[in-house]
């Protein structure tokens, strides 16, 4: 991804096999058949430094920002885990990424 917007704080590249894989797996234990992320084909890319947020790369080409549960089942409801998608990187970052670590930049 060579246009990929630069990662800020909190947030960070994962690429390490292991990690990738066990939390596409706990989201995968989490979403039930209504969710949004039911079905998709998802690649965790970065992680959130101080919360259980990812951020999953979709096979589409979109983005999913996921506050994950850590719940040992699937939720009953929907809703959660708690997901926003976005349809590029880019936006995620304008939207997302970039307004929240302005917000913790001026706390400091």
């Amino acid at each position: 991804m060579p246009d990929a917007p630069q990662w800020l704080e909190p947030w960070y590249p994962v690429d390490e096999a292991a990690i990738c894989a066990g939390l596409e797996h706990q989201l995968a234990v989490e979403i039930s058949p209504r969710h949004v992320l039911y079905g998709a084909d998802v690649h965790l890319i970065a992680r959130h430094g101080d919360t259980d947020d990812a951020l999953f790369a979709l096979a589409d080409g979109r983005v999913a920002e996921v506050h994950l549960t850590w719940r040992k089942s699937m939720e009953q409801d929907p809703r959660w885990p708690a997901t926003a998608i976005f349809d590029t990187r880019e936006q995620w970052a304008a939207e997302s990424m970039r307004p929240l670590h302005e917000a913790l930049r001026q706390m400091r």
